[in-house]
């Protein structure tokens, strides 16, 4: 589970997890909820991550995109996805950049098993010193 701020900054990173577990035991067990939360913060994720009960427990909304009901999206569902899409846009090429270190995409040897909490969390931290996601607008 990794956190990243609209501006696209890694700002949470979990330990890795063994096994099979839900998004919301994910969520128990990586600490995020104990983060220092403002009353009225919210946290984006995508559709299928259902965490409202654990998030209104702290303050905080969750932010998904709205599922698409009859056909069709209202005007304000359009504009609330818009919203969300304009903040996702750091999300993706964050996690390729991490992606890119290539350590993840086999088994990692039994000998580092360790060690892989501290591989991820260098592998994800890193990416915040590399050059920016995004061009810096000129307005």
């Amino acid at each position: 589970l990794i956190g990243i701020s609209p501006d696209g900054t890694v700002t949470f990173i979990s330990e890795l997890f063994t096994g099979s577990m839900s998004d919301k035991e994910c969520v128990e067990k990586s600490g995020f909820l104990e983060l220092p939360f403002d009353d009225g913060d919210s946290v984006m994720a995508d559709k299928g991550f259902r965490i409202e009960e654990m998030l209104k427990n702290i303050n905080v909304q969750l932010n998904i995109p709205p599922f698409l009901r009859k056909g069709h999206f209202t005007t304000e569902e359009i504009k609330e996805t818009e919203q969300i899409a304009s903040l996702r846009i750091h999300v993706e090429p964050r996690i390729q950049r991490i992606k890119n270190f290539n350590i993840f995409d086999r088994p990692v040897q039994i000998s580092l098993a360790p060690v892989v909490s501290e591989m991820w969390a260098i592998c994800v931290a890193l990416t915040n010193f590399q050059s920016p996601l995004m061009r810096a607008s000129n307005d």
